[in-house]
């Protein structure tokens, strides 16, 4: 017993030796000394365990670096793979002294990222060390938003409580739509082209075959149909001069003869003024990520086929909730990749597809060109998604 007590303090004594050695010899041994450096713990990572407690008044960026894509930690602001960090210098904070946490796997590749942010000027960047390995370890859980996709664009598609009734044959009695050069283009399917023909009791459905069909469709009945929009809008006062030269109406090479000839020409879906109103009001709360405007100057495809789903669902009685649901839900198949980044972000925010509110999403923090711009940079990259999106267009 007394061998080991004597033992145990010749230890202690030996460590404090070589510890003032290690002090004595600072400049020669690079600064603090071997021991007290390898005592210290590594001021660039930090432990799951403190990375937990610091998540609960979180004031940092999380940054999963890990590729290829097994997950994430929730509460984490967007993906940058580890060896693309200058490529996607654009995801990274403005100010270079903002606190950022990177994570992988198991630490490698968390590591090489620091080092590149450094060089890029970042001053105040760590890691998670052990990655979400050491993060699972610790009892925290992972998100798996690889699946997220499914729950943007269903695979049965988004269907209306609405059917297509006359809108096709009205529309080729009319003119607005020829049938020949509408085959041509749009090369729709034997049942697609029954609703053209047709009085059609089918239920406006839009899913990933069908889009380019359900767009051009909508898009004549909105150049048709009269609304307050073409009059009172920017189409109709500081832009009517242009009325013409606009994707919507001078892009309109489907129908016989100048598609302004048709522009705001008949009460298709027998309006009252009420719901004219209705629609308007609508109108002017909805956007595209195509451009910066508002369904209310739908000057492209996509603005012009929103009206006249807005105008097809007022006609029907929806109430404005039922409205928004389905207005993002045929966005959304118009604009895929837009529409996924956006649930990401809402997902790490704790925040279901299924439970965000369809009028914040519709509106110009979300769903305008420069919206979902800077929504898709906070995001970055979806490493499980292979680029897919709509141009306007016939």
């Amino acid at each position: 017993m007394k061998t080991t007590v004597v033992l145990r303090y010749i230890l202690i004594v030996l460590l404090i030796l070589g510890s003032f050695a290690a002090g004595v010899n600072a400049d020669r041994m690079g600064g603090t000394g071997a021991i007290l450096s390898f005592l210290r713990p590594n001021p660039e990572e930090v432990s799951a365990s403190a990375l937990k407690t610091l998540m609960k008044t979180k004031n940092f960026v999380l940054i999963n670096v890990h590729t290829p894509y097994e997950g994430e930690i929730p509460g984490t602001d967007t993906f940058i793979p580890y060896d693309q960090v200058v490529a996607y210098s654009s995801s990274l904070p403005k100010d270079k002294h903002t606190p950022v946490i990177l994570y992988c796997r198991s630490g490698r590749m968390s590591g090489e990222a620091l080092e590149t942010m450094k060089k890029l000027g970042y001053t105040n960047v760590r890691e998670l060390a052990g990655g979400m390995a050491a993060w699972k370890k610790a009892g925290g859980k992972l998100l798996d938003l690889s699946g997220i996709t499914a729950d943007v664009l269903p695979a049965k598609g988004v269907t209306l409580p609405v059917s297509w009734g006359d809108i096709g044959p009205t529309l080729v009695s009319l003119g607005v739509i020829d049938p020949d050069a509408f085959q041509a283009a749009v090369k729709p399917t034997s049942g697609e082209t029954s609703i053209l023909s047709d009085h059609s009791d089918q239920s406006v459905t839009i899913n990933r075959s069908n889009a380019q069909f359900v767009v051009d469709m909508l898009w004549a009945l909105g150049l048709a149909q009269q609304s307050p929009v073409y009059t009172d809008g920017p189409m109709g006062t500081e832009y009517k001069a242009e009325a013409g030269n606009f994707a919507s109406t001078g892009g309109w090479t489907l129908g016989r003869g100048n598609a302004l000839r048709y522009l705001n020409s008949n009460n298709i879906l027998n309006l009252s003024e009420a719901e004219q109103e209705k629609v308007a009001a609508i109108a002017k709360t909805v956007y595209r990520p195509c451009c910066g405007n508002p369904t209310y100057f739908p000057d492209c495809n996509h603005g012009m086929a929103a009206l006249a789903l807005i105008e097809l669902m007022v006609a029907n009685h929806m109430d404005d909730a039922d409205i928004y649901k389905y207005l993002l839900g045929f966005n959304s198949f118009w604009f895929p990749d837009t529409y996924v980044t956006t649930a990401v972000y809402f997902a790490r925010r704790g925040v279901a597809w299924k439970n965000v509110d369809a009028k914040e999403v519709m509106g110009e923090t979300y769903s305008s060109g420069k919206g979902a711009a800077t929504i898709a940079a906070n995001v970055g990259e979806l490493p499980w998604r292979s680029g897919s999106g709509s141009a306007c267009g016939t």
